[in-house]
């Protein structure tokens, strides 16, 4: 025995997938506009504090091995720490985004000729000028250079 479905039925089995289809349609933009983007746009600001944060971690650097640089050209012991603040607050005098307040350490305990000084900057920043939105919170960081005393110049050991 066979039975046979007339054209009639399968044209309702049709219409009725299309009307499902077509209830579920516009299905995919509504899930984009409340999950997708927000995402997208969290996402987005995460890398844009990143991106900010590694640069301002960049410009610790530079500013510890300028100081540290500053310090070695020096002949005492006082003036390579004064030199040392000097040359890190001129060069993060030009970045807002890097550090309030601004702490510079000295370590001058192997200064001679040969010896080296290591200088370390250590700052707190403010994430609301990472973000650029205003988010409150604080995050610390600090660099560490170090130079080299040139031996052929004459140094003050003393205390």
């Amino acid at each position: 025995m066979t039975v046979h479905i007339g054209p009639h039925r399968r044209r309702r089995a049709a219409t009725g997938r299309r009307a499902r289809q077509a209830a579920d349609r516009g299905a995919v933009t509504v899930e984009m506009a409340v999950l997708v983007l927000p995402l997208a746009a969290i996402m987005a600001l995460f890398a844009i504090f990143c991106f900010r944060l590694a640069g301002t971690r960049l410009d610790m650097n530079a500013s510890a091995a300028a100081a540290a640089r500053a310090a070695s050209m020096t002949r005492t012991r006082q003036a390579a720490v004064d030199a040392a603040t000097q040359a890190a607050m001129a060069n993060l005098a030009d970045h807002p985004r890097t550090c309030n307040p601004l702490t510079v350490t000295v370590d001058t305990s192997a200064f001679g000729r040969g010896g080296q000084v290591a200088v370390t900057v250590t700052c707190r920043m403010s994430t609301a000028g990472l973000t650029g939105l205003g988010l409150p919170g604080t995050l610390t960081g600090s660099a560490t250079a170090h130079a080299v005393i040139d031996s052929h110049v004459e140094v003050d050991t003393g205390p």
